[in-house]
């Protein structure tokens, strides 16, 4: 595992790090994910233990087609760690893209727009410092906190997978995204001949937006 680089930011009164965690830092995660309330859009419903969350470090933590952040809050001199930012799957060919992923296991936390800044925080960084093209991203349809959170920060819809989770009794389809380095270079490489939709071009100026945002809020340590 690509441990990103620490950044840090403010969301509203609090400040926010994406920054390294350790293998008994994950142990701050266990009470979160033994809610459904935290586990229902993004696994089948089982809750994690000390073993399984140590386990799941010791494998991603030799994955070296991935970058992961915790997400640490600094509050009254104490910091915390309430949960955990990834871009997996990443490619190294023409075309440098991954697929994001993340949770705020403290509820305490929810609602607060950390989400938001976190995401535009890792797409300046990865944009910027690494030359990324393309970032992928999905969200079980009815987690409306997780979309709201993605097109703010200038993820646009592409496609629904039908059927993909079974939840309270309904089967629900997953919402797949796209955040694009809107940069002209990384713009041009993409679409290449095509048209943008006018669905990405919008999407294109929140990135613009949310890249500026982090430019002059994110400092990277």
């Amino acid at each position: 595992m690509a441990l990103g680089c620490t950044m840090r930011f403010a969301v509203g009164d609090m400040a926010v790090e994406m920054a390294p965690f350790s293998r008994e830092d994950v142990l701050a995660f266990i009470p979160g994910m033994a809610r459904m309330s935290t586990v229902r859009y993004i696994s089948f419903h089982t809750a994690q233990t000390a073993e399984t969350e140590q386990e799941w470090y010791d494998k991603v933590i030799k994955d070296k087609s991935s970058f992961i952040w915790g997400l640490w809050a600094i509050e009254n001199g104490e910091r915390t760690l309430i949960g955990n930012s990834a871009l997996t799957n990443i490619t190294k060919d023409h075309i440098i893209q991954a697929t994001s992923g993340s949770v705020i296991t403290n509820q305490l936390y929810w609602g607060r727009g950390i989400a938001s800044a976190a995401h535009m925080a890792r797409a300046w960084y990865v944009f910027e410092q690494y030359g990324m093209h393309r970032i992928k991203s999905a969200v079980i349809q009815g987690n409306q906190r997780s979309r709201r959170a993605l097109e703010k920060s200038g993820y646009s819809y592409v496609y629904t997978e039908r059927n993909e989770q079974f939840i309270e009794g309904t089967l629900r389809h997953l919402d797949c995204f796209e955040c694009l380095n809107p940069a002209d270079w990384a713009w041009k490489a993409w679409w290449g001949e095509d048209t943008p939709t006018q669905a990405a071009v919008t999407a294109r100026e929140k990135t613009q937006y949310a890249l500026e945002w982090a430019a002059q809020n994110v400092e990277l340590l």
